[in-house]
This record gives C-alpha cells, sequence and structure tokens, in this order.
C-alpha cells in the first residue's frame, strides 16, 4: 500500500515536471472561477435592481454564490 501512495507521488511530480503549463492551467482554472463568481454576482445585482426578483430571492441566491 506504502508502495502505491510513494508511486502515486513520484507520478504526480514527474507530470509537473515534463507539463509545467499543467500547474498554470490548475492556477487559471481557480481564477476563472472567481471570475465566474463575480459575473453572476453582478447579473444578480442586475436583475435585483431591475425589480426582477424580490429581496429574498436576491439575498438566498447571493449566499449560494459566495
Amino acid at each position: 500500500m506504502m508502495f502505491l501512495f510513494l508511486l502515486i507521488i513520484i507520478f504526480v511530480i514527474w507530470y509537473f515536471m515534463k507539463n509545467p503549463d499543467a500547474a498554470k492551467k490548475l492556477g487559471d482554472f481557480q481564477n476563472s472561477s472567481e471570475d465566474s463568481k463575480k459575473e453572476a454576482l453582478r447579473i444578480l445585482n442586475e436583475k435585483f435592481v431591475n425589480g426582477e426578483i424580490t429581496e429574498e430571492e436576491y439575498l438566498r441566491k447571493k449566499k449560494i454564490i459566495e
């Protein structure tokens, strides 16, 4: 079991050394999720300001997004 764990760790290290762009893509994924969250909040705010949703809906959805 320990051998399998060690083998997986070695493979992960080898993969990131062989593909340095893979680590960058992981960072980009996190940034894109933050951008998506900001965009969702912007749309939610617009809907609330335009009267398309109630305050209760706004607060409930805002809590889900955050």
